[in-house]
């Protein structure tokens, strides 16, 4: 603080114990963001910063620490680009991993529906919370599954995402976020960036591995899209992913890169 004023801070998050069935384990933290002023850059102050979250952190037991890709995140890494500070994170003890990238598209620019899907996809109804929760508990357990729930508990229904079903049972899912909802996705977070648009994003998304590789991936996130559509949305973001060959069939580039990197 400078004259009561914040010049820099720091989030680090640690997961102490369960919450709504998921543990990632007590020995991984992350720092979730590092910012410090510009003007006040060059100082130390990022150093003092970083040691500090560093050592609140191993205090609780911490054994790997993250920076970016915690639940709630704002980067699922350090944002590509700022090699300086890729290699000032080097320096201090943490190493480089994978790079995944957000992706854009102008949902003006949708292609044409080639095939009808072969099992029945549409927006999620009210009522149907448990059997996506049921769905992602069986086929992806974890963070996507804590993400629901949670998301479920603050008030957000069913009709936020979309649903495939097969015999009647969810067989797949689409998470879609606008800027109004009630929990605001991380994919939508860039929404100041266009004053003339309305952002929405899609995901996560998941299928059954019993009916992938046939195309309903695909009609899945061209549903969602549709279903953005109609609420007005004309610009979107799926943020976190590597996929860019399977989301370029559907007009999508890859716009903003990161590197994943922890000690």
């Amino acid at each position: 603080m400078k004259d009561s004023k914040p010049v820099g801070f720091v989030i680090g998050k640690h997961w102490p114990h369960s919450h709504l069935n998921y543990h990632p384990g007590s020995d991984v933290g992350w720092i979730s963001l590092l910012l410090v002023s510009k003007e006040f850059q060059g100082q130390g102050i990022g150093s003092k910063l970083l040691k500090k979250a560093e050592a609140a952190l191993e205090n609780l037991g911490t054994k790997t620490i993250h920076l970016g890709r915690d639940v709630q995140h704002f980067f699922p890494g350090v944002p590509s680009g700022y090699e300086a500070v890729i290699q000032w994170f080097e320096k201090r003890g943490y190493q480089t991993g994978d790079t995944p990238f957000d992706m854009i598209q102008s949902i003006y620019n949708m292609p044409t529906e080639s095939t009808a899907p072969s099992l029945e996809i549409r927006r999620g109804r009210h009522g149907e919370e448990e059997c996506i929760v049921h769905f992602l508990s069986e086929v992806f357990p974890g963070r996507w599954e804590y993400e629901a729930r949670s998301r479920f508990v603050q008030g957000v229904t069913a009709e936020d995402y979309i649903v495939m079903r097969h015999q009647e049972e969810i067989v797949g899912f689409c998470k879609m976020n606008r800027p109004t909802d009630k929990v605001i996705g991380s994919n939508v977070y860039w929404s100041k960036m266009f004053p003339d648009k309305i952002v929405g994003g899609i995901g996560p998304l998941g299928i059954s591995r019993e009916v992938r590789k046939s195309g309903l991936g695909l009609a899945l996130v061209r549903t969602a899209m549709e279903e953005l559509q109609k609420n007005g949305v004309n610009q979107i973001i799926i943020d976190w992913t590597t996929l860019d060959e399977f989301y370029g069939k559907l007009g999508f580039t890859p716009w903003k890169h990161y590197t994943h990197m922890s000690k």
